[in-house]
């Protein structure tokens, strides 16, 4: 998944991709991919799959972008 990310996050500079510690996140399974605004989880991806993530990063960042 990280080629994934890594050109997503080419393609999309107003989002911000970090990596972070799964255990002060609660993240149970490998890959967790969490989705913060304003500091709170507002949504997430259990799990390596491609298209789950491409649109929630595309659902929140519309959002964002629209604001």
């Amino acid at each position: 998944m990280a080629p994934i990310l890594a050109g997503l996050a080419k393609k999309m500079p107003h989002v911000i991709f970090l990596k972070s510690v799964a255990v002060e996140l609660d993240v149970e399974a490998m890959p967790t991919f969490l989705f913060f605004k304003e500091g709170k989880i507002v949504d997430r991806v259990v799990g390596a799959d491609r298209d789950a993530l491409v649109a929630k990063i595309k659902k929140h960042a519309t959002q964002v972008a629209a604001a």
